[in-house]
């Protein structure tokens, strides 16, 4: 779903610093992709501390289209999306201390009140005529967002940092908020008794999630699978015939 660059929403579709020129910088993009304006929107305008937006869902589908398919615009983008997904989806509320309002995705509500913040111009707030648009995100993000989580995992290689990131959104789109934790923390640096201290041990869930990953990180990053087969509470066994059936 492409909002029109033309259309008025864009002044009333907000960021963590309110309605800012993002159709401008998409449009710009459009024409001729720029690492540097990209850059801007992803880290500035887009996401702000794991929180994001309505205007982050609007963009999404014109990234999708616009982005060279190739090179590191391409995994740039992709390391972004499966941020996104994974702050979409994951637990917790909107705001510094996540107790805000949510809806289906975090920072995309489809309740009108729900976005009318007082560090935002009254004058610049959503109005109800908004709301099937953003109904339309809703669904738009709820169609796509496996296809765009699974084409992340196409960056998973040899670097460990790069690897966690293409795999959080795709953890946490199958109920494996905890694996994207932990592959996080360990690709920072972390020790394994300081990550199972502050997140805790793998559940069932989780070690389902190491399952599905497993085709796609075995042999790009041995060491990343031998991470999450090692931790703490994951009883998957890779080629184990009595685990057929775990997923």
């Amino acid at each position: 779903m492409k909002i029109p660059f033309s259309d008025d929403i864009w002044g009333r579709l907000y960021g963590p610093y309110g309605n800012e020129t993002v159709s401008k910088q998409l449009g710009l993009l459009s024409e001729n992709w720029d690492d540097a304006i990209a850059r801007d929107l992803f880290y500035e305008k887009l996401h702000h501390q794991d929180d994001i937006y309505p205007v982050t869902f609007a963009a999404l589908p014109w990234l999708l289209d616009m982005v060279p398919a190739t090179g590191e615009p391409i995994r740039e983008t992709k390391r972004f999306l499966s941020h996104v997904i994974y702050c979409a989806i994951s637990e917790g509320g909107t705001g510094c201390d996540g107790t805000g309002p949510r809806g289906r995705y975090r920072g995309l509500s489809t309740k009108i009140l729900d976005h009318r913040h007082e560090w935002i111009p009254q004058h610049e707030w959503l109005l109800e005529d908004d709301r099937p648009a953003l109904v339309g995100l809703e669904k738009w993000f709820s169609k796509n967002c496996r296809e765009i989580a699974e084409s992340c995992l196409d960056l998973v290689g040899v670097d460990l940092w790069e690897s966690a990131h293409a795999i959080e959104g795709f953890a946490t789109i199958h109920g494996g908020e905890r694996v994207a934790w932990t592959v996080n923390m360990v690709a920072d640096g972390e020790q394994v008794d300081v990550i199972v201290k502050q997140v805790g041990q793998y559940d069932e869930q989780d070690s389902k999630v190491v399952e599905l990953l497993y085709s796609y990180i075995e042999k790009r990053n041995s060491d990343l699978m031998d991470f999450m087969l090692a931790y703490p509470g994951c009883f998957y066994v890779p080629d184990d015939p009595k685990q057929n059936g775990l997923i």
